[in-house]
């Protein structure tokens, strides 16, 4: 496999994980499946997110990869997403093929029986304002690895979980990643196409035994999978900046009412930022597409 190879496959797993740490985060039966960033939507609802990445160093390699992810099942316990990948390099374009991809619904591995522990409440301060939190902390032990998260989840008004910290292991109890996702802002105007959202800025920093990444993103739970834009930077094991990602909603729909209970639903019209590139919609590719033609 070449390095331009290497450099596309190496995308596709990027954008088929991504999502927000801070809405990934709790599960069971007393936390709600609206934490999930597509939890709240009803099945066929979509959405599609263009993301750069650029190399640095020697040999700088540019990637543009459109995906589109689509909702196929939801319940109490899980989600499964289908997943549709476009990448294009060196004025190239590369379709993967589509993937499923099911997670229950604080994003842990299906089949896996995890561990949900009530810490109590606790206090946490975003921008000056206090929040007092439920504290969760999820066990999921797996053959290789045990992944074990705290969350803490607002109490009061929708759910929103304002910071989440974990750690996973391997059965030898060696630290393989660790995770912390925390809010620094919440209800900040974001404006998606011609509709305004209160979202909430996010920034995620993972540590891996061979280097660490820092994410910031503007999450809207409104918006299937939450996330509207993000900008993500790798570093090596010294600490120098090797790559980085830019992303942003590209258009999204909705099937039915964005938040369970509420009496009134949102129309099926997709909420359109730019136009697609022409290859999605062409016939066999994403023909949910066009039942809303671009202008």
């Amino acid at each position: 496999m070449n390095l331009r190879s290497k450099g596309v496959l190496r995308l596709v797993c990027f954008l088929l994980s991504v999502c927000s740490p801070l809405e990934l985060a709790a599960g069971g039966g007393d936390l709600p499946r609206e934490v999930h960033p597509w939890g709240r939507f009803e099945v066929g609802a979509w959405r599609v997110v263009r993301a750069t990445t650029e190399s640095v160093g020697s040999s700088v390699e540019v990637l543009t990869t459109d995906t589109r992810t689509m909702l196929e099942s939801v319940d109490e316990k899980s989600v499964t997403l289908r997943v549709e990948v476009i990448v294009e390099v060196a004025g190239k374009r590369f379709r993967a093929e589509p993937q499923t991809v099911r997670q229950g619904i604080y994003g842990d591995p299906l089949g896996e029986a995890a561990n949900i522990i009530d810490l109590g409440e606790e206090k946490i301060t975003v921008q000056g304002r206090e929040f007092t939190c439920r504290v969760k902390e999820v066990r999921v032990p797996d053959s290789a690895a045990q992944l074990n998260s705290k969350i803490y989840l607002t109490v009061s008004g929708s759910p929103l979980v304002l910071r989440r910290e974990t750690v996973k292991t391997d059965i030898s109890g060696k630290v393989l990643e660790e995770l912390t996702a925390e809010a620094l802002s919440v209800d900040i105007p974001c404006r998606v196409g011609a509709a305004m959202f209160s979202g909430c800025q996010i920034r995620t920093i993972q540590k891996f035994p061979r280097g660490s990444s820092t994410t910031l993103a503007v999450v809207v739970p409104e918006i299937p999978g939450g996330v509207v834009c993000q900008t993500t930077k790798e570093f090596d094991d010294k600490g120098r900046l090797v790559r980085q990602t830019s992303l942003e909603l590209v258009e999204y729909s909705l099937r039915g009412p964005v938040r369970r209970g509420l009496p009134f639903r949102w129309p099926l019209s997709s909420r359109r930022i730019y136009r697609l590139p022409p290859d999605w919609l062409e016939p066999g590719l994403l023909p949910d597409t066009r039942t809303s033609p671009m202008p």
